[in-house]
């Protein structure tokens, strides 16, 4: 019989298991950060052997809880024992565990009612601080803040010039190599960081002008916050640039030596190249083109406008450009891109501030070849031909206005309208033939397929609007539409001053008829007007001394359908820009600014949207007619009208959505956007 074992023999102490030692009510903030063990000494076992500051912070989950009994005295707790171990059971060892614990749910493991794992900081971090899972900091929402696109070096800006800039805009030469997606790194306005700002001066203006455009990433890029943070920053590298064109301008010698500067010509700028195709001393004026049409869609500001592009156009000048020349290189093509596109911007600052340009347009010199595009050869001369055409009418619509008020002789101005309607009536029709067979999406390439494209679609914008502008007058009077100047059009002042313009107006509509045109109604075959004038009834019906109504080479019928038509084409066009692809690859439009991001990218060097304006102001004056002449619809005039009124709602989303699209960015647009929404959004306008 094997011999019973015998309790009362000393057993050797048991080997203490890992963790068996309780936690310390407080660790150190290291253990806390790195989930390690600490040992609640200072400094604790774990800093000092990675040599690390060891720190103790009191909880903030407000420490140990104020429990309900007393803990139990010592003599207590031996009385106790004592009293359930008076009676042992025969043949069971003495235990300290009573009889009761192995009756209990969970016998033979460690109550969790234990005074020592009462206390909940206790408990949480025996359960957490070795868990991969354990939260120390409570975790903090980081809520949106302002941002601004940057770039990290030239190839990624001139990378974002191609996508953004170049198909409205192409003043440099084709891109050399295919494009990437976008490289932009976002500038928060609360993390600061270094910055490797540009430093040549159009490498500045165009990260002023892709400045201004959001960030994919934020979500409340229309906040007013947002917006402030992305005008600061453009304004500041759009100032650089002006300041770095500047700076390459000047001689060391004009500062230390004056006496020696004259004694040598003017050194050559020696630093690397922004555009390998585009000679260094080009950069100046590329850049004062790119800040020209920064000053008008971004700040509003015409004179700087104005002063951009004369500084442009004279250092253009000086550099001959405007000269032809048989020399044929690498350079050859920047060269007339840079003289082209600045005399656009010339002739646009003029149109737009409605002042008479301080050049020649038509000038003789002007000898420089056209630039070319393999796709597409005749692009850039029907580009520059239509800038021709609208300065052209924006000068008749001064003298127009000129001669009005000083009641001067308005023979040679009947003339002109009839001269002008001969040269605009071809290049509308031949803009109406264009076939858009070029995808909205597609990215600039080597071929710019998508930029003769874009300019074609501007081509027909501006020679449409000056068509408007040369008939505008006969066909609604000038009668303001919008609240506030826009253009060349005049605001509404609310006052009563404007109502003899309105009785005009109305006599214009039944004298012009019986002017002497063709019978065939074509404007080329009018015969040159009378000067008869018939007098207007004043508001008392009594007569007044002089209230004439001229009688133009058009009757009003004929001016208002030119310029419904011209409406149309110019809503049209719009919706048949290109979008910036972002992705470099092809996809459906409308393009947004990044993946994941519900923002429609928006186009850019909007200095024509004086002609949303114009196109705008013709379909409300068309609807303000159809109103007053037909007030009661019924009969099959209703289907008629109806019809009409959908067109020119069509014409105004239109016109609205290009404004929304150019406003996303360009601030000084949002004005035009906001005359054009309260028109379309009124209860008073398509409410069928």
């Amino acid at each position: 019989m094997a011999e019973a074992p015998s309790f009362n023999r000393p057993v050797p102490p048991a080997t203490r298991k890992k963790f068996a030692v309780p936690p310390v009510k407080i660790a150190c903030l290291s253990c806390r950060a790195s989930r390690t063990r600490c040992n609640g000494e200072n400094p604790c076992q774990s800093c000092a052997s990675r040599d690390r500051p060891c720190v103790y912070k009191p909880s903030r989950r407000g420490g140990p809880r104020t429990r309900k009994k007393p803990r139990p005295t010592v003599e207590e707790d031996h009385y106790q024992t004592s009293a359930t171990s008076q009676d042992p059971i025969a043949g069971v060892p003495p235990n300290p565990m009573s009889v009761a614990n192995y009756i209990d749910p969970g016998a033979g493991l460690k109550n969790l009612m234990d005074p020592q794992q009462n206390d909940s900081d206790l408990l949480f971090d025996s359960l957490f601080i070795n868990g991969t899972s354990m939260a120390t900091e409570p975790q903090v929402i980081q809520q949106p803040q302002p941002m601004v696109r940057t770039y990290t070096s030239d190839n990624s800006i001139l990378n974002a010039y191609y996508i953004f800039i170049h198909p409205y805009f192409p003043i440099l030469p084709p891109p050399r190599t295919p494009l990437v997606p976008d490289e932009l790194v976002p500038l928060y306005q609360n993390i600061p960081r270094d910055v490797d700002e540009p430093s040549s001066p159009v490498a500045l203006a165009i990260a002023a002008i892709l400045a201004l455009i959001p960030c994919p990433q934020d979500s409340n890029f229309l906040i007013e916050e947002s917006v402030l943070f992305r005008r600061k920053y453009a304004q500041f590298l759009a100032q650089s640039a002006f300041e770095s064109i500047e700076v390459e301008s000047e001689k060391p010698e004009s500062a230390l030596e004056p006496r020696k500067a004259l004694d040598d010509s003017d050194d050559d700028l020696t630093r690397d190249p922004f555009h390998a195709d585009v000679p260094v001393e080009l950069e100046s004026v590329i850049a004062l083109d790119l800040l020209s049409v920064y000053e008008y869609s971004q700040r509003g500001n015409l004179k700087k406008m104005r002063s951009r592009a004369s500084a442009a156009l004279m250092t253009a000048m000086n550099m001959s450009l405007h000269l032809h020349t048989d020399e044929e290189d690498r350079f050859s093509e920047a060269r007339r891109r840079t003289w082209w596109m600045t005399y656009i911007c010339i002739c646009q600052s003029s149109i737009v501030s409605n002042v008479h340009p301080t050049f020649e347009v038509f000038a003789s010199s002007f000898t420089a070849k056209v630039p070319t595009i393999r796709t597409d050869p005749e692009a850039w001369p029907i580009f520059i031909k239509s800038q021709q055409a609208i300065l052209t009418a924006t000068q008749f619509v001064i003298e127009l206005n000129k001669a009005m008020k000083s009641g001067a002789d308005m023979k040679p101005i009947y003339q002109r309208m009839t001269e002008l309607e001969v040269i605009l009536e071809p290049l509308v029709n031949n803009a109406e033939t264009w076939v858009r067979d070029c995808p909205l999406a597609q990215p600039v390439d080597s071929y710019e397929t998508v930029v003769a494209h874009a300019l074609r679609c501007i081509a027909k914008i501006k020679v449409n609007s000056a068509r408007i502008k040369v008939h505008r007058y006969c066909a609604f009077f000038d009668l303001p539409v919008f609240s506030t100047k826009h253009c060349d059009l005049k605001p509404m002042s609310g006052k009563e001053k404007d109502l003899p313009d309105l009785r005009l107006w109305t006599a214009c509509h039944g004298t012009c008829g019986n002017s002497p045109t063709s019978s065939t109604g074509q404007p080329g075959k009018s015969t040159s007007p009378t000067l008869s004038m018939r007098s207007t009834p004043a508001s008392d019906g009594h007569q007044p001394p002089v209230a004439q109504t001229p009688i133009f080479p058009f009757s009003s019928h004929q001016s208002t359908k030119i310029c419904f038509k011209s409406a149309l084409n110019i809503a049209e066009a719009f919706d048949a820009l290109p979008y910036p692809n972002t992705s470099a690859q092809m996809c459906e439009p409308p393009c947004y600014l990044g993946i994941g991001s519900n923002i429609i990218a928006p186009r850019t060097m909007p200095s024509f949207a004086c002609c949303a304006m114009q196109c705008a102001y013709v379909l409300l004056s068309v609807y303000e007619k159809t109103q007053a002449m037909y007030p009661a619809w019924n009969g099959d005039a209703e289907i008629l009208i109806k019809n009409l009124l959908g067109r020119l709602q069509q014409g105004l989303l239109s016109i609205l959505a290009t404004l929304e699209n150019y406003a996303t960015s360009f601030e000084a647009l949002g004005g035009m956007r906001d005359q054009i929404r309260d028109k379309v959004y009124s209860s008073l306008v398509f409410d069928t």
